[in-house]
């Protein structure tokens, strides 16, 4: 048991950061204790000196090295994945795809699968897969590869979901695509979490596709054309529909602030903050994931004509730029990295909260917001400080 007291609690439930220490046991929260209570003298003591305790983050949407893996090194592809997102305070994320073509996409899933039935690394957990795509729409790519962006076909899911086991968590889709109906019956009976991107669907579509089990938006304002005074587009529409979470890339680059500010302001506690991370090897610069070569202008990836391509960003700095953009208080800007996002995937009584009998997936952030020490399980992991 472990007492990791004297801390600033930053509980995404709570109303403001108050000061505490929480009683772990084993690889659970199991008390919140306020500053003039000592707890058990038996307790492990861990001094934590006035910084603050968020709940682990936990990223919705990373691609990483992952979509420029082969299958046979996919595995080692994960575990640095999950190691390196310990230093940004990240314990969980979804492994997430691209357009790919049926082969490709089924061969990934297969071993994806595969690979989770004998996880037992110790950095942050791959909460399954987040498939962006195939069924999207074209119009809407972005800097998805155009040669796997199909129409859904019945057979083909039915076939990725079983293979996916229960691993397949979320499935971002256009819900004008041929065949969107059915694909979002299939995700609804199976309990997959059913997210609008990349498309250009227009009210009628988006009230369908809302009525028949999607709740969640893909990287809100990329990927989905324009607000227009008198057309509002696919940002307008979903920012108006309370049925409807939004997840957002704070960069900075990707989504301006002051429209950070106006998403934090229409969707308030409905509002995601995720990386879009990729982190191709040297030796993927050049063939890029499909859609040509990528390079980094030092504040994200891009193509060679310039349209992004996904993010440098880690959540540790999105909750920086939130807080920075104006868009959110530091509190708020955690809960958008923990308990939303645990509540998009159902799994807030287990992740994303400093509840009593959650897991103690815990980010120690410093005076300055870096991440200080990340915990996982009930075991510091990760420290800033050697040794």
């Amino acid at each position: 048991m472990k007492l990791l007291e004297n801390g600033v609690l930053l509980d995404p439930e709570g109303d403001a950061p108050e000061p505490g220490s929480l009683l772990v046991d084993g690889d659970r929260i199991v008390a919140r204790l306020g500053p003039g209570d000592p707890g058990p003298e038996h307790a492990e003591r861990v001094d934590l000196s006035g910084v603050r305790i968020a709940p682990g983050f936990l990223d919705l949407h990373d691609h990483g090295e992952l979509i420029f893996a082969d299958p046979g090194d996919l595995r080692d592809a994960l575990v640095r994945a999950a190691a390196s997102s310990l230093r940004h305070g990240t314990t969980g994320f979804l492994a997430t795809t691209v357009a790919w073509p049926p082969e490709r996409l089924r061969d990934f899933v297969t071993q994806f699968g595969s690979i989770m039935t004998q996880w037992s690394e110790a950095g942050a957990e791959p909460l399954g897969l987040h498939l962006e795509g195939p069924w999207i729409n074209g119009e809407a790519a972005g800097a998805q590869p155009s040669d796997g962006i199909r129409a859904f076909d019945p057979s083909e899911g039915e076939d990725l979901l079983a293979r996916g086991g229960g691993l397949i968590r979320m499935v971002t889709l256009a819900p004008e695509v041929e065949g969107s109906d059915a694909l979002l019956d299939a995700l609804r009976r199976r309990g997959v979490v059913a997210s609008l991107g990349h498309s250009v669907a227009g009210e009628a579509e988006i009230d369908r596709a809302a009525d028949r089990g999607m709740t969640h938006v893909t990287h809100l304002f990329n990927a989905m054309g324009p607000i227009h005074q008198r057309e509002p587009g696919v940002p307008g529409r979903v920012l108006t529909d309370d049925r409807l979470s939004c997840d957002l890339i704070c960069d900075g680059v990707h989504v301006h602030p002051r429209m950070v500010r106006l998403a934090a302001r229409a969707v308030t506690d409905r509002l995601v903050l995720i990386t879009d991370r990729i982190e191709p090897p040297e030796r993927a610069r050049a063939e890029g994931f499909g859609s040509g070569p990528v390079r980094d202008d030092g504040k994200a990836l891009r193509l060679a004509d310039g349209r992004l391509a996904g993010s440098t960003l880690r959540l540790d700095r999105a909750i920086r730029n939130a807080c920075a953009f104006g868009a959110a208080s530091l509190l708020e800007a955690v809960a958008a990295c923990t308990v939303r996002p645990a509540r998009v995937l159902g799994i807030e009584a287990e992740r994303g909260t400093l509840r009593p009998g959650s897991r103690a997936d815990l980010a120690i952030l410093d005076e300055t917001g870096d991440v200080a020490e990340t915990w996982v399980g009930g075991q510091r992991v990760w420290s800033a400080q050697p040794g």
